[in-house]
C-alpha cells in the first residue's frame, strides 16, 4: 500500500507542477503534445483521451517543434507526460534538459531510452516500474529525483556520469535484478535514503583503486552487505554496424541486449549520444553519412569501433509502392501537404526572407501551424518548390 501512495502523491504533486509551469497554450506536432513554458521554450506533455495515454510504440522527441509562426526548442519532458503510456522505445533530443516528475512512470512495455547530453536533472519516479534493463545517465546529469527508477524488475546495468552529485531516497529501491553500478565520478555520490534498499551483492565499478578506497570509506556506498567495489577493466563487444530495421522514416541500429552503453559520434567526430538502449534512430538525410559507434561503460570506451553509414534511399518493403519522380507538394486550406518520394528526406520551409519555419526530417507529410497569406519555399531532399498559403 505505501508503495501505491506514494505514486498518487508524486502524481499529484506533478498534475499542479505541470499546470503552474505552463506559460502559453498547448499544441500537437508529430504525434506529441506540447505546451509553451518561456520564450521560445516548449515542453512534451500529457496527451490523453477518453482515459488512455495517446503515446505508444517508438517515440523520437525532436529539438525543435513549429508553432503558430514561430519555432520552439524543445527543453523538457514535463510531469507525468508517458505515465501509463504504451511506449516501446524512447530517443530524446539533446536539447531537453529536465525530466519531470513521473514522466515515464508505469510505462509497462518501456524497454530502452536514450537520454539527452543536455541533460540535467532526473525527476522523482521519472522511469519508476519499468521493464528497462539498462540505463546510461549522459556527463551532465548532476540530480537524479527519489524513486527515480524504484521497482524496476529487470534493471541489471546502470551507469552513472563523472557530473552526479546526488541519487534521491529510494532511487533504486526494489530493482531486484540491480547487478552493475558503473560511476564515472572521482568522488562518492551522495545517497538518499534507502537509495538501493533491499539491493544486495551490487558490483559496483570505479575509475580506479583510489577512487574505490574514497568509495570503501563512505558510510553508504562502504556497505559489503549491498555492494562490491571494484577497479574498472577494460571493455570489449562486438557491434553490429548494419542498419537493422526502418521506422517511419527513420533508420534503427541494433545495439543489442547486452548490457552495455554505446557513445554516437556524428560525422565531425562531435558526440550526439550516450545510450544504452537496445536501439539508436538515426534521421536521414539528403546524402549518405557515417556515424561512429563505440561500445562503453561510462569510464572506459572499447578500442574497437565501427563505422555505421546511413544511406539517403528508401528502405525495402517501403520503396516497392508506387511513387514519382519528386516529391508532390500540394497546398490545402492553409495546410501543406507532401507525398511521393520523400521517405526519410529531410524537409525544410523557408519564407522568401529566409526565415525558418519547419526543418526535420519527413515523419509526417502534413505541415500545418503556418502564417497565412505568405509564400513559402518547400525543400524535399534537392527538390524545391514555391508555395503561397
Amino acid at each position: 500500500m505505501k508503495r501505491i501512495y506514494r505514486v498518487i502523491s508524486l502524481l499529484l504533486v506533478s498534475v499542479f507542477a505541470t499546470m503552474a509551469a505552463m506559460a502559453g497554450p498547448s499544441f500537437f506536432s508529430g504525434g506529441l503534445r506540447y505546451g509553451v513554458t518561456g520564450d521560445g521554450k516548449v515542453a512534451v506533455l500529457p496527451a490523453w483521451e477518453e482515459g488512455r495515454c495517446l503515446y505508444e510504440g517508438v517515440v523520437l522527441v525532436p529539438g525543435q517543434v513549429f508553432f503558430d509562426g514561430a519555432n520552439y526548442r524543445v527543453t523538457a519532458i514535463a510531469d507525468s507526460a508517458f505515465w501509463r503510456s504504451g511506449v516501446t522505445e524512447v530517443q530524446i533530443a539533446n536539447t531537453v534538459e529536465h525530466i519531470g516528475a513521473v514522466a515515464f512512470a508505469q510505462a509497462d512495455a518501456l524497454t530502452g531510452i536514450t537520454l539527452p547530453m543536455g541533460l540535467k536533472t532526473v525527476g522523482r519516479g521519472a522511469l519508476s516500474e519499468t521493464p528497462i534493463k539498462a540505463v546510461a545517465l549522459p556527463e551532465g546529469v548532476t540530480e537524479v529525483g527519489d524513486d527515480a527508477f524504484a521497482f524496476c524488475p529487470y534493471l541489471y546495468t546502470v551507469m552513472l556520469p563523472s557530473t552526479l552529485m546526488w541519487l534521491g531516497d529510494r532511487c533504486f529501491d526494489g530493482c531486484g535484478s540491480l547487478f552493475e553500478v558503473y560511476c564515472a565520478s572521482s568522488f562518492p555520490p551522495v545517497i538518499g535514503y534507502d537509495t538501493f534498499a533491499s539491493g544486495s551483492g551490487i558490483d559496483v565499478i570505479c575509475r580506479n583503486q583510489e577512487v574505490v578506497d574514497s568509495f570503501a570509506v563512505d558510510a553508504v556506498w562502504g556497505d559489503l552487505e549491498t555492494f562490491s567495489l571494484w577497479t574498472n577493466d577494460d571493455i570489449n563487444t562486438t557491434i553490429d554496424a548494419e542498419p537493422a530495421e526502418w521506422h517511419g522514416n527513420m533508420v534503427s541500429l541494433d545495439l543489442g541486449d547486452n548490457h552495455c552503453g554505446y557513445r554516437i559520434y556524428g560525422e565531425d567526430g562531435t558526440e550526439i549520444a550516450t545510450t544504452a538502449a537496445p536501439h539508436y534512430y538515426f534521421a536521414m538525410d539528403d546524402h549518405d553519412v557515417n556515424y561512429t559507434v563505440v561500445a562503453t561503460n561510462m569510464i572506459n570506451d572499447c578500442e574497437d569501433q565501427s563505422v555505421v553509414t546511413v544511406v539517403n534511399n528508401a528502405p525495402a518493403g517501403i520503396a516497392d509502392v508506387a511513387q514519382t519522380e519528386h516529391p508532390v507538394i500540394n497546398v490545402i486550406d492553409g495546410t501543406i501537404y507532401i507525398s511521393g518520394d520523400n521517405y526519410g528526406k529531410w524537409t525544410t520551409v523557408f519564407d522568401t526572407y529566409g526565415n525558418l519555419y519547419y526543418q526535420r526530417p519527413a515523419i509526417n507529410n502534413v505541415i500545418g501551424d503556418l502564417t497565412r497569406n505568405r509564400v513559402y519555399i518547400v525543400i524535399v531532399g534537392d527538390y524545391v518548390k514555391k508555395v503561397f498559403l
